[in-house]
């Protein structure tokens, strides 16, 4: 059953030829830092002036990505959720923001943000309101568009709310992506329609990618271990639909990473980062990089493990085996070499040993006839050069991963 599914999903990859949304934009998965998870919908900046959603949030953030070697690490987005705009449209239509959190207005904004080096995202919702009850773009699309472009923003979140219909909701997604292209700027297009159109029917993922960069396939995360693994495992269930459409220009998202916060251990912090990266996914924090333990520092701008997600290739990976309370995960990428990722799902006692045989990796060819192994998460680590019979036994704590890269001779 394993190989079956393994061959399988190799020739998906391999094969498929999705058009990807033509705009010059995320053609390696975008990083950066996103307020919702962290920050919700603040708006009493009087009583929580360090945490409402206003200009002084991201430009702090800002100025610790720019300063903290966030950017260098790549992260290099500074996006806004729901929650910023006025409650109103202005006299002539357009969004504007919520004068007394935001009194210099987002172009200021992102000319802040911009003379930092970074770039800055902002968010609508395709219906007629957010999910918070701000004004949504329906009706609007182009002059939305027109907006965020002359504002210099860079990146578009696109929510799914109150869109009414599947078709109104796939036509919406379609208009602003069009609209987003029509204005001459490259602003990356994050988008949540499969996640909003499969409780109605099947996403259409060729079309999507046609129009989208990337885009939401499941329920928000939370800052909890059963959110992360119940994204891990919706991923895997789904994956003969999903992964193959995954490349430049178009990924899916698992949302947002929470590493930084209150809800994951050590280990389950590993788990995120490696499998984030395995998935190709969009590195976007949802965190307060102010006040960074150094261990969720270290770990969030890991060079190698970001490498694996940023890997120009640009194949997802996929799950290979579950064995009792163990996954085996891989990732193809450039130079013939893979990402592989040993999960442990168990919850309960202490460390223990997976072992596989290298010949299931890469359909029997990453070690083919030999490879260099190194491991780069929970530590790194020289494994050495193996033989393609060679077997490998790793020790994984509970709710861990262990992330390795397996590179031929």
């Amino acid at each position: 059953m394993a190989a079956a599914v393994r061959r399988a999903l190799m020739a998906a990859v391999v094969v498929a030829a999705a058009v990807a949304l033509d705009n010059g934009v995320a053609r390696t998965p975008p990083m950066g830092w996103l307020h919702w998870e962290r920050f919700l919908c603040g708006t009493d900046c009087a009583a929580e002036p360090e945490r409402c959603v206003s200009e002084r949030l991201f430009t702090e953030m800002a100025d610790v990505m720019s300063a903290d070697g966030w950017k260098e690490a790549g992260y290099e987005f500074v996006c806004i959720d729901d929650c910023w705009m006025a409650p109103t449209r202005d006299e002539r239509g357009r969004l504007r923001a919520d004068p007394r959190r935001f009194p210099s207005g987002i172009r200021a904004l992102a000319d802040y943000v911009h003379s930092k080096g970074l770039k800055l995202g902002i968010y609508s919702d395709v219906g007629s309101r957010t999910c918070a009850g701000f004004p949504g773009s329906y009706g609007h699309y182009e002059l939305d568009a027109q907006t965020f472009a002359s504002w210099g923003v860079d990146l578009l979140k696109f929510d799914g709310c109150n869109a009414g219909s599947p078709g109104l909701l796939a036509e919406g997604y379609r208009n602003m992506s069009l609209a987003l292209n029509k204005t001459g700027r490259p602003i990356v297009y994050s988008c949540e329609w499969p996640f909003y159109l499969r409780p109605m029917q099947q996403p259409n993922y060729t079309e999507i990618k046609q129009y989208c960069n990337h885009w939401r396939n499941f329920y928000d995360v939370y800052d909890s271990w059963n959110s992360i693994k119940s994204i891990v495992e919706w991923t895997a269930l789904h994956q003969d639909s999903i992964v193959k459409i995954a490349g430049p220009g178009g990924w899916n998202d698992p949302d947002m990473l929470v590493i930084g916060n209150f809800g994951l251990s050590w280990e389950q912090a590993v788990t995120q980062m490696a499998m984030w990266a395995i998935m190709a996914a969009p590195l976007f924090m949802s965190n307060d990089l102010r006040h960074m333990k150094p261990e969720a520092k270290w770990l969030l701008q890991n060079k190698e493990a970001i490498a694996i997600n940023q890997d120009p290739l640009g194949k997802q990976g996929y799950r290979i085996t579950k064995d009792k309370n163990f996954e085996l995960w891989e990732r193809p990428l450039s130079d013939r070499a893979y990402a592989v990722a040993v999960l442990n799902q168990q919850e309960i006692g202490g460390p223990q040993n997976f072992t596989f045989s290298l010949t299931f990796l890469g359909n029997g060819l990453a070690c083919n006839p030999a490879c260099c192994i190194q491991q780069l998460l929970p530590t790194s680590r020289d494994w050495g050069v193996h033989s393609w019979v060679s077997s490998l036994s790793v020790e994984v704590n509970p709710t861990g991963t262990v992330l390795l890269k397996v590179a031929p001779l």
